[in-house]
């Protein structure tokens, strides 16, 4: 998503120059809402970003937690073992 929005400011800005040369420019209502647009764009890529930085931390730390679980769970079923171990001889 964020290739798509980089390569249409890229997009933008090389066709703008061009054509700027050849229209009228732009009455201040389209400009602000260019702007606000722009504006748009760039808050959604920066949530994007802050979001693609915190999912592997948050999914790191669920692994964690999951380990440690399986190794509990470990715990229990050898000790369990031992005890009918136990029991039978």
């Amino acid at each position: 998503m964020r290739g798509g929005i980089v390569v249409g400011l890229v997009v933008l800005g090389l066709t703008a120059p061009a054509q700027a040369q050849t229209t009228p420019p732009l009455p201040d209502a389209d400009m602000r809402e260019l702007v606000e647009a722009a504006k748009a764009t760039a808050k959604a890529a920066r949530e994007n970003v802050d979001y693609a930085r915190v999912t592997p931390d948050i999914l790191t730390q669920i692994l964690a937690k999951l380990d440690k679980i399986e190794d509990k769970l470990d715990k229990v079923e050898n000790a369990i073992k031992d005890g009918h171990r136990r029991r039978t001889r």
